[in-house]
């Protein structure tokens, strides 16, 4: 076969391989890294989510005063 042929079947071959997906989680205040980790294993224990995916943690706290109370 020609070179650009084989370019051709990898760049065919690229494009159909799965994307791992992202899947976000909110770190609360009150939860320990372990607490997260199981979070992320049960949602690939229960098919939600593969093993191959990207995990992302955030962390997020509400500010104070951010007006809610007015």
């Amino acid at each position: 076969m020609k070179p650009s042929t084989l370019r051709k079947a990898e760049r065919i071959t690229k494009a159909r391989a799965p994307k791992p997906r992202m899947h976000f989680f909110w770190w609360k205040q009150d939860e320990t890294r372990d607490m997260v980790r199981a979070r992320i294993r049960a949602k690939i224990a229960s098919g939600e989510a593969s093993p191959n995916d990207r995990f992302v943690t955030v962390t997020w706290t509400r500010p104070e005063a951010d007006g809610a109370e007015d």
